[in-house]
C-alpha cells in the first residue's frame, strides 16, 4: 500500500513536470511566433489601396487595375471633342509648319495621331526662322557690315568698341528690334519679313481658331506625368512670340498700327493657349509670352501715333481674350502628378526613377523597415490641403530633416507618417508661390490698362492728365485716377464725384473707400478698399506736374521711353491728390538703391513682387 502510494506521487510529480514542460514550451513558441510576427511586420510594407483618402481619384485605372491612371485622368478633363479638326488651331500650325528640327520624331507621329493627321505624310508649306536666329546667321555671313552695329552703338550714346565687345554684334541688332524700326534702319530684315510674313499670318489664324488644343503624349503606360510634358512645344511658341514682337514694331514704325495691334492680341492668345496646359511652368511661360506682348509700345513712334479709335480697339479686344488660367485646376493636376509620383513609389520605384535622388533613401530606418503607404499617402494628402507650408515655401526654406527616434524603429505608422511629411515638403507645390506669378501678371496687365487709359486721354484732351487739378489759388482737387475714370469702364463713378469740390469734401468723402480693383495690386497683403498702390512721378522733367498736363510730343522721341506710371508698396488712398512720388524719391531707384537693409521708402518707387517692378511706358 505504502509503495502504491509513492509511486502515485512521483507520477504525479514527473506529470505537473512536464506540464510545466509543455507550458513553458508552447509560451516559448507563442513568444516566437509574436516575434517574428513583429518582425514580419517591422520589415514588410502594406500596399496602397486605392481609395479617395490615399489616391484621391479612384479611376480610370491603369490596363492591370491596380494603379490610378492620373494620366488619363487629366487627358479626360482637358481633350475637347473637335481636338482632331479643323476647329483646333494647333492642329493647323502642325499642317503647315511640320515638325520642328529639335523635336523628338516619335513624339511628334503621336501628336500627330491625337491631331488625326499622319506625321509621315506631312508636307510643311510655310517657313518660320526666330528673329535671333536670323541675326546670327547674318552676323556670320559675307552680308554682314560691322558699320551698321558701330552706328546703332554710337545712336545709343555707348562707346561703340567696348559695347560691341561685351554684347556682341547679335545682341546690338536684337536690342534694336525691340522697338519701332524699318528697313531703312536695319536692311538685312527686309529678307527676314518677307520670309515669315506667312507664319506669322498663320499663327494669328491659328490662335483665333474655336480651340487650340495641345495634345500630351507618353512613350509607356509606365512613364510618370512629369515626364509626360514636352518643353520643345512651349520653347517654340516663345519663339513665335518674340517673331511677333519684331513685327509689330516693325508695323508701329512704318504707321501700320492696326497691323502692329494684331500682332499684339496674337501674341496675348497664344499665351492664353499656351498656359491652359496642365503643367504649372507652361503658365510660367505663357506669363512671359504676355509680357512680349505688353512691351510693345503701341504709341512708340511719334511719326505715326494711333488714334482714339486704335487705343479703345487694343484696350476692349485684349479685355475680351479668352478666360485667364484657372489655378485651382491647375492645382489639382499638380495633386495628380505628385501622387503619380508617391503611388510609383508605393509599387517599388526607386527615389532615383521618379526625379528625387537619394533624399528619401538615406535614413536606414526608412530604407529598410516596412512602410504602410496608405498612411503615407493620406498624409501626403492631408498636407496638401494645409496652409502651414505656405509660409515655409514662400521664405525658400529647406524642408524640414527627417528625425530619428526609437518610435521609429518599431511603430510602422510613425515611419509612414514621417515619410508623408517628407514627401509632402519635396513635392507640394505651395499655393502662395504658385498664385504670386499669376498677381504679377494681373498686376502688369492693369499698368498697361491705366497707361492706356492716359494714352486715350491724351488723344482727347491734347495733353496727358496733370498729376492732379488745382483750384483757383493753387488747392489740389482731385487725383489723375479720378480724370482716368471714364477711359476705364468707370464713366458712371466719374459723374457722381462733384470735381469742382476738392477731393475731401463732404460729398466726395464718401466715395474714399470705393474699392476699385484697377488700381490696387493684388499682392498687396493689405488689400484695404479705397487704397491704390500705383502712382505717377512728379516733377519738372516728368511727364506729370500739379495743375497742368503734358503732351508726349514735347519730349519728342524720348517720349518713347518715358515712364508714366510706377507701383508703390505704401498704399496711398485713390482719390488723395497729394501722395504722388517726387522725382527726387524715384531718383533713389526701386526700394531705394535696392539696400536689403533700407527700410522702404514710404513715398517712393517700391512693390510687392520679387525682384519686379511693373512700369507703364
Amino acid at each position: 500500500m505504502s509503495e502504491n502510494k509513492h509511486a502515485s506521487v512521483g507520477n504525479t510529480h514527473r506529470q505537473a513536470h512536464a506540464s510545466r514542460a509543455w507550458a513553458w514550451s508552447l509560451a516559448a513558441m507563442g513568444a516566437a511566433f509574436f516575434l517574428l510576427a513583429a518582425l514580419a511586420t517591422l520589415f514588410s510594407s502594406k500596399p496602397l489601396q486605392i481609395s479617395h483618402d490615399t489616391t484621391y481619384i479612384t479611376g480610370p485605372l491603369t490596363p492591370d487595375g491596380k494603379r490610378v491612371d492620373y494620366f488619363a485622368a487629366i487627358e479626360q478633363a482637358i481633350r475637347p471633342a473637335n481636338a482632331a479638326t479643323d476647329q483646333n488651331g494647333y492642329r493647323l500650325l502642325v499642317q503647315h509648319l511640320g515638325r520642328h528640327v529639335d523635336s523628338d520624331l516619335k513624339h511628334f507621329l503621336a501628336v500627330s495621331r491625337k491631331l488625326g493627321l499622319d506625321g509621315d505624310a506631312i508636307q510643311p508649306d510655310v517657313a518660320f526662322q526666330e528673329p535671333y536666329d536670323f541675326l546670327t546667321a547674318h552676323v556670320a555671313s559675307e552680308q554682314f557690315d560691322k558699320s551698321l552695329v558701330e552706328a546703332l552703338v554710337a545712336e545709343s550714346g555707348n562707346r561703340a568698341e567696348w559695347a560691341i565687345e561685351s554684347k556682341g554684334p547679335v545682341n546690338v541688332l536684337w536690342e534694336r528690334l525691340g522697338r519701332p524700326w524699318t528697313v531703312d534702319d536695319l536692311p538685312m530684315m527686309s529678307e527676314w519679313l518677307d520670309a515669315n510674313e506667312p507664319a506669322l499670318d498663320l499663327i494669328g489664324r491659328a490662335v483665333r481658331k474655336p480651340v487650340f488644343y495641345i495634345p500630351m503624349v507618353r512613350r509607356s503606360d509606365q512613364e510618370l506625368l512629369r515626364d509626360v510634358r514636352s518643353p520643345k512645344i512651349v520653347l517654340r511658341a516663345r519663339s513665335f512670340s518674340r517673331a511677333l514682337t519684331t513685327r509689330a514694331h516693325h508695323r508701329i514704325a512704318v504707321g501700320d498700327i492696326d497691323g502692329a495691334i494684331d500682332d499684339i492680341i496674337t501674341c496675348k492668345r497664344l499665351a492664353r493657349h499656351i498656359g491652359r496646359s496642365p503643367w504649372f511652368i507652361d503658365t510660367v511661360a505663357a506669363l512671359s509670352i504676355e509680357e512680349y506682348a505688353r512691351a510693345i509700345g503701341v504709341a512708340g513712334s511719334l511719326e505715326h501715333p494711333p488714334t482714339a479709335t486704335q487705343l479703345r480697339r487694343l484696350q476692349e479686344e485684349s479685355r475680351d481674350l479668352p478666360l485667364k488660367f484657372d489655378l485651382d485646376q491647375k492645382l489639382l493636376f499638380m495633386r495628380f502628378m505628385e501622387l503619380d509620383i508617391l503611388q510609383s513609389l508605393a509599387h517599388g520605384a526607386h527615389t532615383r526613377d521618379v526625379g528625387l535622388g537619394n533624399q528619401l533613401s538615406s535614413p536606414w530606418y526608412l530604407r529598410s523597415l516596412g512602410i504602410d503607404w496608405n498612411i503615407v499617402a493620406n498624409r501626403f494628402n492631408e498636407h496638401f490641403e494645409a496652409e502651414h507650408f505656405d509660409a515655409q515655401a514662400a521664405s525658400g526654406a529647406a524642408p524640414p530633416p527627417l528625425e530619428f527616434s526609437p518610435r521609429m524603429i518599431f511603430s510602422a505608422r510613425a515611419r509612414s507618417e514621417q515619410l508623408g511629411d517628407r514627401l509632402g515638403a519635396l513635392l507640394i507645390p505651395w499655393r502662395k508661390v504658385t498664385s504670386e506669378p499669376l498677381r504679377r501678371a494681373t498686376c502688369a496687365q492693369q499698368v498697361q490698362d491705366i497707361t492706356l487709359a492716359m494714352l486715350l486721354y491724351e488723344r482727347d484732351h491734347g495733353t496727358l492728365p496733370p498729376a492732379w487739378t488745382v483750384d483757383a489759388v493753387g488747392k489740389p482737387l482731385h487725383s489723375w485716377r479720378v480724370l482716368l475714370l471714364p477711359y476705364l469702364g468707370q464713366q458712371s463713378l466719374h459723374d457722381t464725384i462733384r470735381l469742382e469740390e476738392p477731393w475731401d469734401s463732404e460729398h466726395n468723402q464718401q466715395f474714399h473707400a470705393e474699392d476699385l480693383a484697377i488700381y490696387h495690386c493684388p499682392s498687396d497683403p493689405a488689400d484695404q478698399p479705397g487704397q491704390t498702390t500705383y502712382s505717377v512721378v512728379v516733377g519738372p522733367k516728368m511727364p506729370f506736374e500739379a495743375g497742368e498736363g503734358k503732351s508726349l510730343a514735347d519730349f519728342g522721341p524720348h517720349s518713347n521711353d518715358m515712364v508714366l506710371l510706377v507701383e508703390r508698396a505704401q498704399p496711398a488712398g485713390w482719390m488723395d491728390p497729394a501722395r504722388e512720388i517726387l522725382q527726387s524719391a524715384a531718383e533713389q531707384g526701386i526700394h531705394g538703391r535696392c539696400r536689403r537693409s533700407a527700410a522702404v521708402p514710404s513715398e517712393g518707387i517700391a512693390s510687392h513682387h520679387l525682384g519686379v517692378a511693373c512700369f507703364g511706358l
